[in-house]
């Protein structure tokens, strides 16, 4: 993206080249002074899909059209003259060129782009392209009542037309923006050529397409359209997942003036609809910037380690468990990889995942729920490491909801068989998958739709509730669950490296075989046990 300013003038041929071209009868010394064209200074950060392509390049791009009429001031009378820009923005007459006697009188000079703009100007519903987009930004210069003299007479352009500028970013769960458009404007406007006028916006409400078939996980688009205010559906943005909508509440576009639009794309923000508010002409609006992940870091002077918590946007869910249930989250954030061995070193100075997974980025695993939870546990000492940069939320195991919530991709609640999809093959960590008999680096396999990893497989993940077997679940859940009071084991979820993926068994505490859909893969035990296959995913609320 291109951030210089433009300042540029674009001078007209060499005036001793044009003495074979005169034909004004009133003019009497034979010299003849040329109009200078200025475009509009301006930082030059509007893009569309192409990083180098900028909407003014230099000050007027390659092949656009701009017509200059010139007429003795008051008399109303034009003479036309139409230019095209060339690769650097010089311009050149396809005729003769408007150079003004040197005589007494003074003169009217006036110029605008499109050159072929009516007294009626449409934008273009498809501004996707540099063409399109230049043919729908009218621009407008004036110098009028101009005494002749050997100076040239510069024109500075105003633009006509508001500037709306979207950098749309593929969030938490979202992997590519595809399309994003414009909708609910008015494609028209009036124009008067004499004096650059535009009236107000008019015509049957149109969308404008800003970005189309792309394939990365950012886009960056532009659109230019009469001044006008929008209700209701602004924008739609179309993702891999599908598509989410952006809404403003009468928002005014000013003529000449330029709104920019950070969007980072959520998975929770797919299918659904977000308003914008606090946007200006003089400030970036940005919206779900904040809400993707927090990144910490926890550091102690011989060395540091970085961890992500991924938000989940809160809402309702139908199952837990296999069973058909009803209940409602708040939002939370959850790790996007299962504790590490070197995040437990960093906090507790021990390592007791022993031969199996003592890679640093290995899943940590081999400890009580006592080792995790008590007052001098792991999650103690994590939360007052770490106590500047909470902001007052803390560290904690997630519940059982808040596991399988976020294994089905949040709001969404996705009914995959396994976390991430229908098929071990990618995102799985267990006895067919893994290689063997070990575990895999945190992070080695596919993540789900919110970005998080190893939900299916590699260790089995500690939560905070007291264990209940699947029967005994109640059905109406309310807000925020969170099991019973008490109990005599905790509840596991996720499956682990030790186990297989047969289906047709629950790992309900009675059996050794543990199956991986998200719906079954759920078992107890009690808080002083430990086991190899056997670890734990941070919660943050």
């Amino acid at each position: 993206m291109k951030t210089k300013n433009i300042m540029a003038l674009a001078l007209l041929p060499l005036m001793g080249a044009l003495t074979a071209c005169s034909n004004d009868d009133a003019q009497l010394t034979g010299d003849r002074v040329p109009i200078s064209l200025l475009a509009s200074t301006l930082t030059a950060e509007e893009t569309r899909t192409a990083a180098d392509t900028t909407l003014n390049k230099d000050f007027l791009e390659a092949g656009q059209t701009v017509k200059v009429r010139v007429s003795n001031t008051g008399a109303n009378t034009w003479t036309d003259y139409v230019f095209d820009a060339g690769n650097n923005g010089v311009m050149t007459a396809s005729g003769i060129p408007p150079f003004y006697p040197l005589d007494g009188t003074n003169v009217d000079i006036v110029a605008y782009s499109p050159a072929a703009a009516g007294t009626l100007f449409s934008i273009h519903s498809d501004q996707t392209s540099p063409e399109s987009y230049l043919a729908s930004d009218l621009m407008f210069a004036s110098a009028t009542n101009k005494a002749k003299s050997n100076t040239a007479v510069p024109l500075l352009f105003e633009h006509k037309m508001a500037k709306i500028i979207i950098t749309a970013t593929a969030g938490a769960g979202v992997s590519t923006i595809e399309d994003v458009t414009l909708h609910n404007v008015l494609p028209q406007v009036t124009f008067n050529p004499a004096t650059g006028a535009v009236g107000t916006a008019l015509g049957t409400i149109t969308s404008v397409a800003i970005v189309k078939n792309n394939t990365t996980s950012k886009a960056v688009g532009a659109a230019v359209i009469p001044a006008q205010a929008i209700d209701n559906e602004l924008l739609t943005i179309k993702t891999n997942l599908g598509t989410a909508t952006y809404t403003v509440n009468s928002k005014v576009f000013n003529a000449g003036k330029v709104y920019k639009l950070n969007i980072s794309v959520n998975r929770a923000a797919v299918n659904a609809t977000t308003q914008i508010t606090g946007w200006t002409d003089t400030a970036s609006a940005s919206v779900n910037k904040e809400e993707d992940c927090k990144i910490f870091t926890l550091d102690d002077g011989t060395g540091h380690v970085s961890f992500t918590m991924v938000r989940v946007e809160g809402g309702p869910y139908t199952t837990l468990a296999g069973k058909t249930v009803s209940g409602t989250l708040s939002s939370f954030y959850i790790g996007q990889l299962e504790v590490t061995n070197l995040l437990w070193w960093m906090v507790m100075r021990s390592n007791p995942s022993g031969m199996a997974n003592d890679g640093w980025t290995y899943p940590v695993a081999n400890m009580t729920w006592d080792d995790i939870m008590s007052s001098n546990g792991f999650m103690a000492k994590l939360n007052e490491q770490l106590a500047d940069q909470l902001d007052g939320m803390q560290f904690r195991l997630p519940t059982d909801a808040q596991w399988e919530y976020a294994a089905r991709g949040g709001v969404n609640q996705e009914r995959f068989t396994f976390a991430g999809g229908n098929t071990l093959t990618y995102v799985a960590v267990c006895k067919e998958y893994n290689g063997g008999q070990t575990p895999l680096p945190c992070g080695y396999r596919y993540a789900n739709s919110l970005g998080l990893y190893d939900m299916t497989g590699n260790v089995w993940e500690w939560c905070s509730d007291y264990y209940l077997p699947v029967a005994s679940i109640p059905t109406d859940q309310g807000l925020d669950y969170a099991g019973p009071a008490t109990g005599s084991a905790h509840v596991l979820r996720g499956g682990g490296y030790l186990n297989d993926n047969n289906a047709s068994l629950d790992y309900d505490k009675t059996t050794n075989v543990s199956c991986l859909p998200i719906s079954t893969s759920r078992w107890g035990d009690a808080y002083e046990k430990k086991w190899i296959h056997v670890g734990l995913r941070l919660a943050l609320q």
